[in-house]
C-alpha cells in the first residue's frame, strides 16, 4: 500500500510518499505560518507529482510536527519523538538512540528494540537552534553551505554566552561590531548551539549512545555535527534523508496501520 508522512514545523513542512519501504516521492518548503494549511496543500500537490501517483491512491497519511493538527486530511497524528524513532529504525536498523535537532526544537530519544526508551526535549534555552543558525548565516552573509563548512575554533577563538541563544545572539553581534570576522562569529555561534544542544543529551538518565542517528535540519550542517560530536563525545550516523526524518517516520507509521 503507498502511505505518505508529513511533517509540520514551525518553519519548514516536509512530506514523502512511501511504497512497499520505499521513498517514491518528495515534497519540502516552508511551512507557511498563518497560512500552514494552504502551503502544506501545495506541497501535497508536488508530492503526490513527484511520485507519479493521485491523492486517491494513498492509503493512509499521517502527520507529525508542531502544525500536525491544522492539517484537515490525514488520517492520524503522532507525537514527534515517535516519528523520529521510527524514522531512526528505518534509515539506520539497530539505532540505539535518536537526536532530532531542527529549526524550533531539539529532542533525544532512546530506543529499545522498536519502542520509545526515554525521551526529552528541549527547555527555553536550547529551543530555536536551527533558527538561531540561520539567522546568524543571514546576519553575517554566510551561505547554509559556508555555515556547513566552518572548522574547529582556535585557542584564542572568541567566544559567546553560551546560557541562551538570545544572549549568544546579543554578544555575536557585538563581537561583529568590533571588528571579529563573520568566519569566527559563526564559528563561535556554531559552537554554542552545539552546546545548547548537549544539554539535552545530558539530560537522558538512562541511555545507550553506540548507534545514535541525528536527523532533522541541522543534521546537514556538517560544522554543528562536528561540534556536536565534540561536546558530547559521540559518534553520530547522520542518513542521507536526515532532513526528511519527521515525514519518513510518519509515513513508517502509516505503513504499520494498513499492515493491521
Amino acid at each position: 500500500m503507498i502511505t505518505a508522512g508529513i511533517d509540520v514545523g514551525v518553519e519548514n513542512a516536509r512530506i514523502v510518499i512511501f511504497k512497499d519501504g520505499k521513498v517514491i516521492g518528495r515534497a519540502s518548503g516552508e511551512s507557511g505560518g498563518a497560512g500552514r494549511a494552504e502551503a502544506v496543500d501545495l506541497l501535497w500537490k508536488q508530492a503526490l507529482d513527484s511520485a507519479g501517483v493521485s491523492a486517491k491512491d494513498v492509503g493512509k497519511v499521517v502527520a507529525t510536527g508542531k502544525g500536525k493538527h491544522n492539517l484537515a486530511f490525514p488520517d492520524e497524528q503522532i507525537t514527534e519523538p515517535l516519528a523520529a524513532c521510527k524514522a531512526a529504525l528505518f534509515l539506520c536498523p539497530g539505532a540505539t538512540a535518536v537526536i532530532d535537532a531542527g529549526a524550533d526544537e531539539t529532542l533525544v530519544a532512546t530506543i529499545k528494540g522498536d519502542r520509545i526508551g526515554e525521551f526529552v526535549i528541549n527547555e527555553k534555552c536550547a529551543a530555536g537552534l536551527g533558527k538561531f543558525l540561520s539567522y546568524m548565516g543571514r546576519r553575517l552573509e554566510l551561505s547554509h553551505d559556508e555555515m556547513g563548512a566552518l572548522g574547529r575554533p582556535g585557542p584564542d577563538a572568541p567566544v559567546v554566552n553560551d546560557g541562551c541563544v538570545v544572549f549568544a545572539e546579543m554578544d555575536a553581534l557585538g563581537l561583529l561590531s568590533r571588528g571579529v570576522s563573520p568566519k569566527d562569529v559563526a564559528i563561535a555561534a556554531t559552537e554554542i548551539a552545539a552546546v545548547r544542544a548537549g544539554t539535552v543529551l545530558a539530560d537522558i538518565t538512562v541511555h545507550n549512545w553506540e548507534k545514535v542517528v541525528l536527523v532533522g535540519g541541522l543534521a546537514k550542517n556538517a560544522a554543528f555535527v562536528s561540534a556536536l560530536s565534540v561536546q558530547a563525545e559521540i559518534g553520530f550516523v547522520v542518513p542521507e534523508d536526515a532532513e526528511y526524518a519527521g515525514a519518513i517516520g510518519a509515513a513508517v507509521f502509516a505503513a504499520s496501520l494498513s499492515d493491521n
